[in-house]
Parts: structure tokens; sequence; C-alpha cells
């Protein structure tokens, strides 16, 4: 074994690196990442994040009612009680990693509508939140001395041992081996599994395989979420995600003909939830027989 550590966290999207800054400096942490830090799913996000910031306009309840719908109500409620109520505090903890959030004049967070939501409650930085945050966590995780980070280093075992986990690791050709006393899958999803998909190109699902060759129970595993909109650029696989925080501010959806269609599958039109949308997309596609769609901004 080359090392023990008191926890091991494999994946360095926003969820690793802030879970790793949350532990104290008395625990021994090491992190993995598949590629580099700053390759993630998180820093590729847009938009923002969506928490209950102004308790004038918008409340928990009205987030955790658009949560559920979003979800057609499959969601597991205490889960989504605990997100919408303690988000508030982290993405004000996140700011204080230097995060800087747009602010209005008189120094509160912007707030955006974006897709699924029914008030403005989307903070963000710029157009490039995802990246905004995942910069100032990878800042803050490197300064932690407890921290220890792993880049391009891919987890192919994982065992539960008495006392914790035991975990093999290939970095430059060769084996490391670790064990710690507890360990976080932070590895995001499955979106490269897809032919076409806006998820970076290190979502392969490979955690959710370890914690279900541990005995996790995997549930809705079919249930893959599209982004919508993404500019797709003929002869290339890769899509450019165009945030939903665009419909947000009013852009509409084209069809070949150049007419609005997000209307006629559901009446809340573009700012229907992704897989809404996306479903829109796709019956459109086949109504028309064309694959070609616009995002109209004027």
């Amino acid at each position: 074994m080359d090392k023990r550590y008191d926890v091991v966290i494999v994946g360095t999207g926003a969820a690793g690196l802030y879970a790793a800054l949350n532990f104290p400096a008395e625990v021994s942490v090491l992190l993995i990442s598949k590629r580099e830090l700053s390759l993630s799913n998180s820093s590729l996000a847009q938009g923002g994040v969506a928490c209950v910031l102004d308790v004038v306009h918008d409340n928990y309840k009205l987030h955790i009612t658009d949560t559920l719908v979003a979800g057609k109500y499959k969601n597991r409620l205490k889960a989504v009680e605990k997100l919408v109520k303690e988000g508030p505090a982290d993405v004000l903890k996140i700011a204080e990693y230097g995060v800087d959030f747009d602010k209005n004049a008189d120094g509160t967070m912007c707030k955006t509508l974006e897709a699924g939501h029914s008030r403005h409650r989307i903070v963000h930085h710029k157009d490039s939140t995802g990246k905004a945050i995942t910069d100032g966590l990878i800042a803050a995780v490197k300064s932690r001395e407890n921290v220890d980070i792993l880049e391009n280093a891919l987890l192919y075992s994982m065992h539960k041992v008495l006392g914790g986990f035991y975990l093999s690791i290939l970095k430059d050709g060769k084996s490391l081996y670790f064990g710690c006393n507890y360990c976080l899958l932070c590895t995001g999803g499955i979106g490269r599994v897809y032919k076409y998909t806006t998820n970076s190109a290190i979502a392969t699902g490979d955690g959710i395989a370890f914690a279900y060759m541990l005995g996790a129970k995997i549930r809705h595993l079919s249930r893959i979420q599209f982004h919508p909109t993404a500019f797709a650029a003929e002869a290339d696989r890769e899509r450019f995600l165009i945030s939903e925080a665009v419909r947000g501010e009013g852009a509409v959806l084209l069809n070949c003909n150049g007419e609005r269609f997000a209307h006629n599958y559901d009446k809340r039109g573009e700012l229907a939830p992704r897989d809404v949308v996306s479903n829109a997309v796709a019956r459109e596609a086949l109504r028309t027989g064309s694959e070609k769609f616009y995002l109209d901004i004027t």
C-alpha cells in the first residue's frame, strides 16, 4: 500500500472539491481526478445555481414545488428539501472561496430565470458559472495542507475491507494502492455512453459502476436528461452547450421553417423543464423531417 488516508474522494467536479473543503484540518484527504482538475462537467456549466436568496419574492416551498414538478414527482422528497433549504448557505460559502457571482448595484447577487423555475433564482458568474466555481474551489483545495491531489489517475479497482476501502489506481502506466476509512464517489453521470452529449469526456459512469459492485442500489439509471440546446457543428461529435439561461432571458426555438413550436407541446414553451423541451425538439424533428433548429435571441 502506498499510503492510507482518512478519506478518499474520487471525482473533482464541484461536489468532490467542495466535499474536500468541508473536512477539518486534522482529517487527511486524497482527491483523485481521472483527468486534470479543471476538466469536469461542473466546469462546463454556464447558466448558474438555483437557490432561494430573495425571501421577499421567493421561498423554499416554491423551489421545492418547482423541483418536484420538473421531476414528475419521482424525486426523493427528503433529498429535495435538504438541497433547497441548505443550498443558499452553501452558495454563500462557495462565494467566500473567491467565486465572484454577478452582483447588483446594492451588492446582492443577480438572479436570472431558467426553465422549470417559477422565480428568478439562478445566481451566476457571467456565462461561465461552472468554471468560476471550480476555479475558486480548486484554488482553495490546493491551499489545504491536509488535502493531497492525484491528477490523471484512473481508479480501476475498489474493495471494501475491514476498516474501510482498498483502492487500486493507474497513474502514468503504474499501479498505486491506497487505503482509506471512508470513500466518497463524486464521479458524475454517464453522458458519454451516448453518441451525442454536452457532457465532458470523463462522464463515463465509473463511480456508479463501483458503487453498484459494492452493493449500492441504483435507481432510475435509464432516466438520462439531455440538454435541449447545444451548438451542433456538422461532422463534429462534440456539442457546445447553450445555456438555458439564454431561453430564460427570452430566446425562442424555431424549426427548420423558422416557426416557433415549443408551445405546441407544452404550455410553458421554451421554459418547460429540459426533458420536456428536448422531447419537443425530437417530436418536431419527426414532424418536419428535418434536424435543423434555431435559437432566436433577437
